[in-house]
Parts: C-alpha cells; structure tokens; sequence
C-alpha cells in the first residue's frame, strides 16, 4: 500500500512542477523588459527550488518509512520459513 502512496507523491510532485515552470514561463512573456524578464527567472528558480525541496524531503521521509515498515515483513517472511 505505501509503495502506492510514494509512487503517487512522486506523479503528483513531477507534475506540479511541470506545471509550474510551464506557467512561469508563460508569464514572463508579457515582460516589456530585462528587468521583469529577469524578476520572472528569479522567482520560476526561487519556486521550482522549493517545490524540488519539498518533493525530496517527502521522498526521503516516505521512503524511510517504506524501509522501516518493509523490514518488519521481510523480517517475518524469514521466520515463518525456518
């Protein structure tokens, strides 16, 4: 069930920041200019960096997570054989 749960987070965290950085630059297509060209670039960076941030830290503690649970029934899994 969690290995769901991670794979979703990692979709949806791609997701957003595709999206992100497409409409980030969609925006800055208005910009008349090198002043709001670069304001634009700034905050896409700024953003994208945080959103990496949060989909690694998300990943490492699910993946945490995952390895501790999984341990538990692999740890099982071993018993019940001998």
């Amino acid at each position: 069930m969690l290995t769901w749960v991670i794979l979703a987070f990692n979709a949806l965290m791609l997701v957003c920041v595709v999206v992100g950085v497409n409409a980030a630059s969609d925006g800055g297509e208005t910009c008349a200019d090198d002043a709001c060209a670069a304001g634009n670039d700034l905050g896409t960076l700024i953003g994208t960096g945080m959103l990496i941030f949060v989909w690694m830290a998300g990943a490492v503690i699910l993946g945490v997570i995952w390895l501790v649970t999984n341990q538990h029934r692999e740890r099982d899994r071993r018993d019940r054989r001998w």
